[in-house]
């Protein structure tokens, strides 16, 4: 999910609090991580943890001129691969210190982020209906 410039501050406040320990709920807006979150889906952020970088992972994070919460699809270092589960292009890459936090999933979501991902070539399709519907 996209974090837009008119909530930057109080994302810059969620980091804030991130990168003291402490965990923060947020309700999301956007749509750019459908199907699996939805604009209004409420999230607890926790800090990440050197075990979080790993491919699939939720995490929110410093995309430079916006916050987002995107999965991670790529690691080549120290620098990262974003991109959310709503977009079919426009990955993100940044390093790994502007990620600030991760959203716990269940093995469930995991194991159908793994299928959604893998279906990008025409994910377009069911993105439409989900857009739709959700």
């Amino acid at each position: 999910m996209q974090i837009n410039s008119s909530n930057w501050d109080t994302f810059s406040v969620v980091r804030d609090i991130l990168l003291e320990g402490q965990s923060v709920t947020v309700a999301v807006n956007g749509q750019s991580m459908l199907p699996f979150f939805r604009s209004g889906t409420t999230v607890t952020i926790r800090p990440i943890r050197s075990e979080d970088f790993k491919r699939y992972a939720v995490v929110f994070a410093d995309a430079g001129e916006r916050f987002v919460i995107h999965r991670i699809i790529g690691i080549n270092g120290d620098m990262v691969t974003l991109l959310g589960d709503g977009n079919i292009y426009g990955t993100e890459s940044m390093p790994k210190d502007k990620v600030y936090g991760c959203i716990d999933t269940s093995r469930t979501h995991l194991f159908f982020a793994k299928i959604w991902l893998w279906m990008r070539p025409v994910r377009r399709f069911p993105l439409a209906f989900f857009r739709r519907v959700m």
